[in-house]
């Protein structure tokens, strides 16, 4: 065994007060190695194609390990050593005395110092062990683990599937929004739908299943307070940007959610988060799909009245002001960016105001670029000390403008960060000799003069061989 805080004492130690995830330094583990692959938290557990925990023993050999382990001190550190080296499944352990087995895995759980003794022995507890599970289980690590040893001992595992989930938000949350199924209970139900299938890896893994496990449909056939129906457009929005989830396509009763929504919808005064669906919603009953879907749940009438109602609904008079009025505060500016295509409305200016105003958009600014907004853009890039990474950004858009913004692409080629630099003769490249200012060339030599890179100094020669 090796020194050092075990696992159940670090995650203790790291506990949100709030009863939401770890506090700063939690997530990493006392047995993180310091170098090589690091897996976020849960996601081999819940994308066992991204990686396995490597081979481990199988049923007759663990389960004379565990035998062996409910004997000595040399018994449990063989089975110790053996769980640290490889995964294994605890439901292939025989037919052992169930107390001390349980003790066994109480031991490991709480003493281990490696996670792979403490995701073995989470499969050894049982429904008396509850407050263990769900606090080892707010490390995502271990949350997968956690819910199915409550699905597996609990009558009614519900309850604290729920509070499992509801204590982290990523991996460990999605491996247990999965196990719910259609017939979960209203708390379940109700959970997934005004927030549940949130989650910091991305929203389309969840939002099928909360739609079809909260039967979205059905709540939306009746009035809705404002937060279920923003959420049921975070839903929406979400399974339309479905890839790599289940999305729309795969949700039986999408016409009848869509037609629900839209009946909720033009019962009330409008809202960023509405136009956002409706934006989506437009380009979605638009696409090059209906073939396929004609094949399935919707027909064309059906289609063509959808698509009716959400262009009615667009026409509203007042979602240019909404959109405007979002644009000029940051804490609304990307959902209504996002939305103002849809709407008509000119985000340059806007965009343009944001980023001066100290914005992180640089991209889309860049994006926005043509060749009559280009000298207020560059106006603006450098009239501003830009990180090394909006450099990047701006000299290689300017790629696609030959000749313009030449200090900056200087400045990048002068940049101690070799991305800048590459990035910097990329855009040299593009261009072309014949765009290139008078500076340039002399540019080039002191930057071949310096450069440490072999292969970027020999590119450079290159653009310089006539």
């Amino acid at each position: 065994m090796v020194p050092g805080p075990t696992i159940h004492d670090h995650i203790r130690d790291h506990l949100d007060p709030s009863g939401h995830g770890l506090l700063p330094g939690g997530a990493q583990l006392p047995d993180t190695p310091a170098t090589g692959i690091r897996w976020a938290s849960g996601e081999r557990e819940s994308r066992p194609v991204l990686g396995s925990f490597g081979a481990g023993p199988d049923a007759e050999q663990l389960t004379g390990l565990v035998a062996g382990a409910l004997v000595d001190d040399a018994g449990y550190a063989a089975l110790y050593d053996a769980l640290t080296e490889g995964s294994a499944d605890p439901g292939l352990v025989g037919d052992l005395p169930r107390e001390p087995v349980h003790e066994l895995g109480r031991r490991l759980v709480t003493g281990a110092r490696h996670r792979g003794p403490v995701r073995f022995g989470l499969g050894l507890l049982d429904r008396s062990d509850t407050d263990l599970l769900l606090m080892i289980g707010r490390h995502e690590e271990f949350t997968a683990a956690a819910a199915g040893t409550i699905a597996a001992t609990h009558d009614d595992a519900e309850a604290a599937l729920v509070r499992l989930a509801d204590a982290v938000d990523g991996w460990g949350r999605i491996a247990v929004v999965e196990r719910f199924e259609r017939g979960a209970g209203p708390a379940v139900r109700e959970w997934l739908l005004r927030g549940g299938y949130r989650n910091s890896v991305v929203d389309s893994y969840l939002a099928h299943r909360a739609a079809v496990v909260g039967d979205l449909a059905a709540v939306l056939s009746g009035r809705v307070d404002p937060a279920m129906l923003a959420a049921a457009c975070e839903i929406v929005r979400a399974m339309v940007d479905a890839a790599p989830a289940a999305g729309l396509d795969e949700y039986d009763d999408a016409p009848r959610a869509l037609s629900r929504l839209l009946d909720r919808l033009e019962d009330v005064p409008g809202t960023l988060e509405h136009l956002a669906t409706l934006a989506r919603l437009d380009e979605y009953l638009s696409d090059g799909g209906w073939r396929a879907r004609y094949a399935e749940q919707w027909t064309i009438a059906l289609h063509e009245a959808v698509v009716r109602r959400v262009r009615d609904l667009l026409a509203r008079p007042d979602w240019r002001d909404l959109v405007r009025a979002g644009l000029a505060d940051p804490a609304t500016f990307h959902q209504a960016y996002q939305s103002a295509r849809a709407v008509d409305v000119d985000t340059f200016p806007a965009l343009l105001a944001h980023v001066r105003a100290g914005g992180d958009d640089w991209p889309l600014l860049m994006a926005a670029a043509t060749p009559e907004r280009l000298p207020r853009i560059l106006a603006l890039a450098q009239a501003v000390d830009l990180p090394e990474r909006d450099l990047d950004t701006v000299v290689t858009a300017l790629r696609g403008f030959p000749g313009q913004g030449t200090p900056l692409v200087l400045s990048s080629l002068d940049s101690p960060v070799a991305r800048n630099r590459t990035m910097a003769v990329r855009t040299l490249t593009g261009w072309g000799p014949a765009a290139w200012a008078a500076e340039i060339q002399a540019a080039l030599r002191r930057a071949i003069a310096v450069e440490p890179d072999a292969g970027l100094r020999e590119v450079m020669e290159q653009l310089l061989t006539p």
